[in-house]
């Protein structure tokens, strides 16, 4: 059965003063079809099911002190129930975690419970009432691990949505390390603790903060990003800019098109409909492009790397001669069996650029034609486009449902057409 068209409202608040309108005897929030006395900015939309709660930001002259102050709509009765779940989803919670570093490898713990559980994550948790970050943080490793943890210094301070809720929170991330090894796990909440490099506890965890927090902690360790060994094609093109907005493409698939066999000489490649032009929208926009791809043909002997390299390079060719620059082309040459850092779904070669090229997550985009792919840029912590004809999608709906991947497209072309518009 198809789903109600959801009820949509109107939530508007500047300095703590929230606009309502009253209807009967009760204050509510406008409805999008009424007429605002104000003009307004979208800050931001609140999905409650049957109700979707649009969040803007007036354009006023004055501080309207004739507004109801948002806390004080819990303590009346006469308040639409539905303004008091909206204010409430606005509060930020607060976690505090730490990235426990050993040389290149960090510790991390599996849950048994709450919204990690059955995955790793850097140990910590909420912080609690009239507690600062660094307290909380101590508080919760020290409990979940049963050793005494030393913070060295803040990593780096983010704010994230959790799938299915549309409440936000804010995290404090440090690193540290413990003088022990001998853990006491508690045993209600952690059944498992482990070291693991950083691109294997990325595909690990399912927490946007632990995720970004080992990305800052890999781009911040010499011991880390000196165990990282990426093949690359060639020099690097361009400056090293940190945080520009930079899209991860797959190769066969996306790119080219993919043929039984594998492509193994450079005539054989073959640009898709929509490929050229697709990059070329997303440069002009100011996005930064980059090619990581796993080459299971070298990976079976079938294709030595010296030819792979002459692909590579008939490929650049041809996109210099249609104005298109790639950063760099990452290429992982091992096995389908391989425990490298670099196959896909391993986020090793997204590592590889933000270490070389000054890639963040916050600011990037995977696009990808296989599950693999979309796995990938979920490991990294950025958002993710899945591309393909509608009947390849159909083969592979089921796998990459787990994963929602924010854009689904026919081909690069219209993948990059949402991804300018949506930006960084």
């Amino acid at each position: 059965m198809p789903r109600k068209a959801a009820r949509k409202h109107v939530f508007v608040e500047t300095d703590g003063q929230v606009y309502l309108v009253r209807d009967r005897g009760t204050f509510r929030f406008p409805r999008t079809d009424e007429k605002l006395p104000f003009r307004t900015d979208p800050n931001g939309t609140m999905d409650f099911g049957t109700d979707q709660v649009e969040k803007r930001t007036p354009r006023l002259d004055h501080h309207p002190e004739e507004w109801m102050g948002r806390d004080a709509v819990f303590e009346r009765s006469d308040v639409d129930p539905l303004v008091k779940r909206a204010i409430y989803t606005t509060m930020i919670r607060c976690v505090s975690e730490v990235v426990i570093s050993k040389g290149p490898r960090v510790l991390m713990v599996k849950a048994v419970r709450g919204f990690s559980k059955g995955y790793w994550n850097i140990p910590g948790g909420f912080m609690d009432y009239g507690e600062g970050p660094e307290t909380g943080v101590k508080r919760e490793a020290e409990e979940e691990i049963g050793a005494d943890v030393s913070l060295d210094r803040l990593l780096n301070i983010y704010v994230s949505g959790f799938p299915g809720k549309p409440a936000y929170t804010l995290g404090f991330v440090y690193r540290g390390h413990v003088r022990s090894e001998k853990f006491s796990l508690k045993a209600d909440e952690i059944e498992a603790a482990a070291w693991f490099t950083v691109d294997k506890g990325l595909t690990l965890t399912r927490n946007p903060f632990a995720k970004w927090g080992l990305v800052d902690f890999f781009l911040q360790s010499p011991d880390a990003r000196r165990a990282l060994r990426v093949k690359r094609h060639g020099p690097l093109e361009g400056t090293r800019v940190e945080g520009q907005p930079t899209v991860f493409l797959d190769r066969d698939g996306v790119i080219n098109r993919g043929r039984e066999g594998y492509v193994r000489t450079p005539p054989q490649f073959e640009f898709l409909p929509g490929a050229i032009a697709g990059m070329r929208l997303l440069q002009d926009a100011g996005w930064r492009l980059v090619i990581v791809t796993n080459q299971d043909a070298s990976g079976w002997k079938l294709v030595p790397e010296r030819q792979l390299a002459r692909i590579h390079e008939t490929m650049l060719a041809s996109l210099r001669r249609e104005g298109v620059r790639i950063s760099a082309v990452y290429y992982c040459p091992h096995h389908v069996l391989s425990d490298c850092a670099c196959r896909k779904p391993r986020p090793g070669m997204l590592l590889a650029a933000a270490r070389d090229l000054g890639v963040r997550p916050r600011t990037a985009w995977m696009v990808g034609d296989k599950p693999l792919d979309i796995q990938t840029g979920r490991a990294f912590g950025c958002r993710t486009a899945w591309v393909g004809p509608p009947s390849w999608r159909k083969r592979f709906a089921e796998e990459v449902r787990g994963w929602s991947p924010e854009v689904v497209a026919d081909n690069l072309r219209n993948a990059a057409a949402v991804i300018t518009k949506r930006g960084a």
